[in-house]
């Protein structure tokens, strides 16, 4: 994970963007373009090991298991980002 000051992450991603879309705004991204570079060097490098099938299957379900504790966390701090935003609204309507 990218260990970055979290209003630093904040304004990265909630300053406007030019596209409206994920795939525009991804490619834009030099942290995500920094992360895919590296994992495609490394997929290249797996590929290249003098592994057995038992030992490369462990290594892909290590890697899934990883993957899918990334991604709930993802969806995790996205929900609470929502309902702090909604929260704000509501607070600033009130107002």
């Amino acid at each position: 994970m990218v260990n970055m000051d979290i209003f630093q992450l904040f304004f990265n991603y909630l300053e406007e963007r030019p596209y409206n879309n994920v795939y525009q705004n991804v490619r834009q991204d030099a942290d995500y373009l920094e992360a895919a570079t590296k994992e495609t060097e490394l997929s290249q490098q797996f590929k290249e090991l003098d592994l057995s099938d038992e030992q490369r299957k462990i290594i892909m379900q290590w890697t899934d298991a990883i993957q899918a504790q990334e991604s709930a966390y993802t969806a995790v701090v996205f929900r609470m980002s929502m309902q702090l935003c909604f929260s704000l609204l509501m607070q600033l309507f009130n107002l």
